[in-house]
C-alpha cells in the first residue's frame, strides 16, 4: 500500500483555475467581486446575515472577540482546543479561564463553565470540536439572564448543524476557518458571521484599517479617493484568489459532506470491538449533523501500545496520523501565565487521542488497510 496522507485537499481544479484566471484579468486581486461572492455564497448556505472573509480563521477569532470582550473581561474558553483561539484572548488583555470538556463529545462542558461564571465573565468560547456541535441550549442555560456573550469558534464546522439549524445561522458571533486542511478550503482563509448590521460594519472595518471606506468604493469608477481612519484596526482581509479556490469548492460541498460520512461509517464499522479503543460519537439529535472534520479515536488504559508507539507503528505502515489537541494551559506559556489550572477530563483524554486520515479522495482500500493495521496492532 502506498503512503496514505493525513489528509489531501480537494480542489475542482477546473473550475477554480477559470475563477483565478477571471481575478487575475479583472485587475481586482483583492477586496474585489470574488470576495463579495464568496461572502455571499457563504451565508446563503448558512443562512447567516452578515459574513465578513478575512485572511484566516485565527482573524476571524481576533475579529470575533474585538467585537465583544475588552481588555480585563474575563472569558471562559476550553484548553482542548488549537492554540489561536488562546492565542487572541492573550492580545486583547482578557483574563482567561480555563475549562473543562464534556468526556463523550469533546466539546466545551457546560457543567464545569457553571462553576467558573464570575461577575466579571464577559463571553464563553464554545469550540465545536471535530464538526461536533457543542451544547449551545446547555451553556445559555447556564448563562441565564446574565450579560454573558456566546462566540462560536467553529474552524471544524463548516456545515455543522445543531438542532435544525446551520452553526453560524444563529445570534452568536461565529468565527470559521478555511485553511489548507479544513474541509472547505481557500488555501488561507476565515469568515466571520453575524446577526446584527452594526456589528458587520465594525468587524468589517477593524479587518482592514478602520478605513471608513472599502477598497471597491475607492477604487472603482464611482468612488471617490477620500477616506477616513476612524479607529486602528488591522489588515485581515482576504484575497479574491483565495475567494476563488473557496468559490470552486462550494457547489460540491454537500457531496463532499456524505463522502466524509461514508468513510467515516466504514471506519466505526471495521474499527468496533477494539479493546480499550474509544471512537468518536455522531450527533443524537435528529435535526443535528456533524461535519466530521476529524475522526479522533482514543487509546483507553489498558491498551497494548502506547500511543506515541501506536502512531509510530502506524507510521511504519504508511499511514500518517495527527493529534488534536495538546491542552493549552499545559503549554510552557500558559503554564507560567495560568499555573493553578486542573481539568481532569481534559487531562485524562488529550494524552489519548489519535486523529486519522480523513478526507474525501480517501479510497475503501485505503480505508480497509489502516482499520486492519489497526485492528493487528491493538489486539
Amino acid at each position: 500500500m502506498k503512503y496514505i496522507p493525513f489528509h489531501k485537499t480537494f480542489i475542482p481544479k477546473k473550475d477554480a483555475l477559470r475563477r483565478i484566471q477571471e481575478t487575475i484579468e479583472s485587475g481586482w486581486l483583492t477586496t474585489g467581486p470574488q470576495v463579495k461572492e464568496f461572502e455571499k455564497r457563504v451565508t446563503t448556505y448558512l443562512g447567516a446575515r452578515y459574513g465578513v472573509a478575512v485572511s484566516s480563521g485565527t482573524a476571524a477569532l481576533h475579529l470575533g472577540y474585538l467585537a465583544t470582550i475588552q481588555k480585563g473581561d474575563e472569558v471562559i474558553v476550553p484548553s482542548f482546543t488549537f492554540c489561536s483561539a488562546i492565542n487572541m484572548l492573550y492580545h486583547i488583555g482578557s483574563r482567561i479561564v480555563f475549562c473543562d470538556i464534556d468526556l463523550r463529545t469533546l466539546c466545551i462542558d457546560p457543567q464545569d463553565v457553571a462553576k467558573r461564571i464570575t461577575s466579571r465573565t464577559k463571553a464563553i468560547v464554545a469550540v465545536h470540536f471535530a464538526g461536533f456541535p457543542a451544547d449551545l441550549d446547555a451553556l445559555r442555560a447556564v448563562i441565564g439572564k446574565r450579560d454573558i456573550a456566546i462566540i462560536e469558534d467553529a474552524a471544524h464546522a463548516f456545515g455543522t448543524k445543531y438542532k435544525g439549524a446551520y452553526i453560524g445561522s444563529g445570534k452568536n458571533i461565529t468565527c470559521f476557518s478555511f485553511y489548507a486542511t479544513k474541509n472547505l478550503t481557500t488555501a488561507e482563509g476565515g469568515m466571520v458571521l453575524c446577526s446584527a448590521r452594526s456589528r458587520d460594519t465594525q468587524i468589517r472595518m477593524t479587518a482592514l484599517h478602520g478605513i471608513s471606506k472599502h477598497a471597491s468604493e475607492r477604487y472603482t469608477k464611482q468612488g471617490s479617493w477620500y477616506y477616513e481612519v476612524l479607529f486602528p484596526g488591522f489588515k485581515y482581509n482576504l484575497s479574491d484568489i483565495h475567494a476563488s479556490i473557496g468559490l470552486s469548492q462550494l457547489p460540491y460541498y454537500e457531496q463532499m459532506l456524505l463522502r466524509r460520512k461514508k468513510i467515516v461509517e466504514l471506519y466505526t464499522v471495521q474499527l468496533r470491538n477494539i479493546p480499550f479503543l474509544e471512537l468518536p460519537m455522531d450527533t443524537e439529535d435528529a435535526g443535528s449533523r456533524h461535519a466530521w472534520h476529524l475522526y479522533v479515536i482514543r487509546l483507553q488504559p489498558g491498551s497494548r501500545l502506547s500511543r506515541a508507539k501506536f502512531i509510530q507503528q502506524l507510521e511504519k505502515a504508511g499511514i500518517k496520523t495527527s493529534v488534536h489537541f495538546i491542552p493549552n494551559h499545559l503549554q510552557p506559556f500558559y503554564r507560567k501565565q495560568y499555573p493553578n489550572v486542573s481539568l481532569p477530563k481534559t487531562e485524562s483524554v488529550a494524552p489519548t487521542v489519535v486523529s486519522l486520515p480523513l478526507f474525501d479522495g480517501l479510497s475503501r482500500k485505503e480505508v480497509l488497510y489502516i482499520t486492519r493495521t489497526i485492528r493487528n496492532l491493538l489486539t
